[in-house]
């Protein structure tokens, strides 16, 4: 009889796995089967809705919704403004969005103003399962939390059916974030969009019985697989959006050389209009690891903050993680001279010092990337 019912088991075992298997996708990007799901608040049929904030609600008439960001524009049939105190159901797309590229550098330019584009954005990340650490809108600036990419782990049959229950037992090891910036461009009539990635990974140490968090080198691919979704979120053509992903490197960069002028401070010469260099030297940053805590297009200026050092031996490789002043900060000029920029990096007070320094040479190293 024992025999019997061990025979049962494992045929429904087996059935089980097999079904797992045949459902299993082939999925690059899901963050959203690790992310903590928060209930909604139920509020007492004795106490009123509390208020919220309405600077981020998009206009529509009471009981409407608004599909599209061209509907939202128009207005009413009458032609009378749609009440910004009304809330729309549907946040909308936009106009038009496209994907460009630079070389390897890729981002979205979007038709419409920055303060219309941040709502979408951060409704995007939220729905693809990432948390938003910390935001500067008049800044542009957005850093999501630290998340597993679930999509990462090997999906075989008993990984399918276990994982329905004991998910938890199963990492990939690794973890992801993203730094997506804001630029406005055309007087602010138009948006670009760039995506940054960082990853770390766990490594073991010597002893092969405890493990640590170290940085591992930043993922072009996924950083193209969410722009891809957030074009399409945006109201570009999914066919579009592939096909931008994965055409030709598109226009050519120009020449860019690190040189040392006469009072021994260095500058790097990029033979690009402003426009692109721009472009360029903000990629660059992110991909160096600096982090970003202000800009100015119209005066050429990026306003870095330093960072806190992180142990591990990717860290190593970033000298300007030190033990300096958090407070400090350092500023990195872009200057346009027609047909070609020239970038320096100085200090707070405008001073160039060896921290300012080795931050332009990690701009240099990464800015043809």
């Amino acid at each position: 009889m024992k025999v019997l019912h061990i025979g049962i088991y494992s045929v429904a075992l087996i059935a089980l796995v097999g079904c797992g298997a045949m459902g299993s996708g082939d999925k690059r990007i899901d963050y959203r089967a690790g992310a903590g799901q928060v209930p909604s608040l139920e509020v007492p049929p004795d106490l009123t809705l509390p208020e919220t904030d309405d600077r981020y609600k998009v206009a529509g008439g009471e009981g409407e919704s608004v599909a599209t960001y061209s509907a939202y524009a128009k207005g009413d049939a009458t032609g009378s403004p749609r009440s910004t105190a009304a809330a729309s159901a549907v946040l909308p797309v936009v106009a038009g969005v496209s994907l460009e590229r630079n070389g390897t550098q890729r981002w979205l330019s979007v038709n419409a103003r920055a303060e219309n584009v941040w709502p979408l954005v951060k409704d995007f990340l939220r729905e693809t399962g990432l948390n938003i650490q910390s935001e500067d809108q008049s800044a542009g600036l957005i850093e999501t939390e630290w998340a597993e990419n679930r999509a990462k782990i090997p999906q075989g049959g008993i990984r399918s059916v276990v994982g329905k229950v004991f998910d938890n037992l199963y990492s990939s090891g690794e973890l992801d974030q993203y730094r997506i910036r804001l630029e406005r461009v055309k007087e602010g009539a138009s948006t670009e969009i760039y995506i940054n990635h960082r990853g770390k990974e766990e490594m073991l140490d010597a002893d092969k019985n405890t493990s640590k968090w170290q940085s591992r080198p930043n993922d072009p691919e996924l950083e193209a697989e969410l722009l891809q979704r957030l074009m399409v979120r945006l109201g570009g053509s999914p066919v579009q959006a592939a096909a931008a992903v994965t055409e030709g490197a598109g226009a050519s960069m120009g020449a860019a050389n690190l040189l040392e002028i006469f009072d021994g401070s260095s500058v790097i010469v990029i033979n690009d209009a402003f426009d692109k260099s721009w472009r360029r030297v903000g990629l660059a940053i992110e991909r160096a690891g600096l982090v970003v805590e202000d800009k100015d297009r119209a005066k050429g200026v990026y306003f870095l903050r330093s960072v806190k050092a992180e142990k591990g031996w990717m860290d190593k490789l970033q000298f300007w993680k030190d033990d300096e002043d958090a407070s400090l900060r350092y500023r990195v000029n872009v200057k346009d001279g027609g047909a070609s920029c020239e970038v320096g990096v100085t200090d707070q007070n405008g001073v160039s010092n060896d921290a300012s320094k080795q931050r332009l040479q990690a701009i240099f190293k990464h800015i043809n990337q």
